[in-house]
């Protein structure tokens, strides 16, 4: 048969081939094997949010940092200026509320004497009323009482208008108070926002921002590469997926540490890939193809090493190799 197939060496090759074939055919019902892997952590991208020019930079390319470690500052001053002046018009509102509030209780102290006179001029014309009747009292006596309690009630609703304009300039200080206070809040929220300190520890990945340099809001400064979620992103083809669980073990390679085998599990399956790379980047993009071949396509799944390698660091980006076990 050896010999036969020696003698015909185009049936050897394709009897190879088809070997082959069916051996990886057999192959995928119990592993899933991708070279397409690399090593992955969680990255915090640092932005400015006020603008100005960076006035510090307090570390350097692949520095180590604590969480809370100052990172940059932006020019202080025109903020800490904004905030002064903010505060300045929350003083006036509140001096404004104080002057108005003065004014309400003046306007009540005018009310009550206006109907002090108003109760004292009706009593008069009553009393005058009375004496006419009985022939004691002129008519020109009564035309003046009348004119005196009529002006009386005048000056009683004058006062009341005037009290009702000192209580809605109590209403507009305090509506100036609100908006002085939520200025002063906003200059400083800003302020704060100059000093810019790491949220995480972990590694300064290269950054080309300099002293002196314009920032406006939404500017990238610079990326701490941290430690949290140390894990490898396995690109995997779909046809593995209708087998891939969570908690599957996998064995590894990393670049970074080569012909050391590690072991793992599947701690998370992508639901889903953007088709083309126009798509916003929310969803993972996976080129398809590589030089001129096509590929299926390939979903991103996370394995987490059971121990990351003591006195191996993390180099995000660094390739891998996964082995995972159905």
């Amino acid at each position: 048969m050896l010999s036969r197939l020696i003698r015909h060496p185009v049936s050897l090759i394709i009897g190879v081939i088809l070997g082959l074939f069916a051996a990886y055919e057999t192959s995928v019902r119990f592993f899933a094997y991708t070279g397409d892997a690399y090593v992955m952590s969680d990255i915090v991208v640092l932005s400015a949010q006020v603008e100005g020019p960076v006035s510090r930079l307090a570390v350097q390319n692949n520095q180590s940092v604590t969480a809370d470690q100052l990172l940059f500052e932006i020019e202080r001053t025109p903020y800490a200026l904004k905030l002064r002046e903010t505060q300045a018009a929350l003083a006036t509102a509140r001096a404004n509320l104080e002057l108005a509030q003065d004014e309400v209780n003046a306007a009540k102290a005018a009310v009550t004497s206006a109907q002090a006179v108003q109760t004292n001029a009706e009593d008069q014309l009553t009393r005058i009323k009375t004496l006419e009747k009985e022939g004691y009292s002129p008519e020109a006596t009564l035309d003046v009482a009348t004119r005196d309690v009529a002006t009386a009630s005048a000056n009683v609703t004058a006062a009341g208008a005037q009290l009702a304009v000192a209580a809605r300039r109590v209403s507009v200080a305090q509506a100036a108070i609100e908006s002085a206070a939520a200025a002063v809040a906003k200059a400083q929220y800003d302020l704060s926002k100059t000093v810019i300190n790491a949220p995480d520890a972990g590694r300064v990945a290269p950054f080309v921002t300099r002293v002196g340099d314009y920032l406006r809001p939404g500017s990238e400064v610079m990326a701490i590469v941290t430690d949290k979620r140390r894990r490898v992103v396995a690109n995997v083809s779909e046809r593995h997926l209708a087998r891939i669980r969570v908690g599957q073990r996998a064995l590894l390679t990393l670049g970074s540490d080569p012909w050391a085998l590690h072991w793992g599990r599947v701690s998370g399956i992508a639901g889903g890939v953007a088709r083309t790379p126009d798509n916003p980047q929310v969803i993972p993009y996976v080129e398809p193809t590589t030089d001129w071949v096509r590929l299926p396509r390939r979903f991103p799944v996370e394995v987490t090493l059971d121990a990351w390698p003591e006195g191996l660091g993390l180099f995000n980006g660094a390739d891998a190799r996964v082995l995972i076990w159905f």
